[in-house]
């Protein structure tokens, strides 16, 4: 969150537009009505995020990222049953379709960084929108609400900006 904070920060002063985090509010508005980013069945259909598909088993990269100590031992991972995406890990933004309002990456692949104190765990920040290595189906809900310290950083979050106001 400082991190996105100081990026907005930085673009701001070198285009002279204000940037900044959506609010948790304004990132619900674009996500929509749907029980999901993608709609509302489960489990997702193919390519409709990025999240934790079946392209991860049997991964040679995945593998390695484990052998390498990055933490998540993917040959027991939980993944979304039938579910695919073509991604093991990130996927370059813009990879899957926009939704209704010609917003893409809504869901998955990163959490996202809002505005807004967490507004149930004291000290955090709001994320949303779940990341690629999310598998749950409530946590990957529109509505859910997840959560980090301003100064936490790691590969499941990022950020997109606000132009104005």
């Amino acid at each position: 969150w400082n991190d996105a904070q100081a990026w907005c920060k930085w673009l701001s002063a070198k285009e002279g537009k204000r940037y900044r985090l959506p609010t948790d509010a304004e990132w619900s508005a674009a996500v929509g009505p749907s029980t999901y980013p993608w709609g509302n069945q489960w489990p997702p259909p193919n390519n409709a995020g990025n999240y934790m598909g079946q392209e991860v088993r049997g991964s040679d990269a995945a593998e390695k990222s484990f052998l390498q100590g990055e933490g998540i031992d993917w040959k027991s991972a939980s993944l979304i049953g039938g579910f695919s995406d073509r991604h093991i890990f990130t996927a370059p933004v813009g990879s899957y379709p926009a939704n209704g309002l010609g917003i893409h990456d809504l869901g998955g692949n990163a959490w996202e960084w809002c505005e807004d104190k967490h507004p149930t765990v004291s000290g955090f920040r709001v994320l949303r929108g779940g990341s690629w290595c999310i598998d749950g189906r409530g946590i990957l809900a529109s509505s859910f609400r997840g959560g980090f310290t301003p100064v936490y950083r790691g590969d499941v979050s990022g950020f997109r900006c606000v132009v104005g106001g």
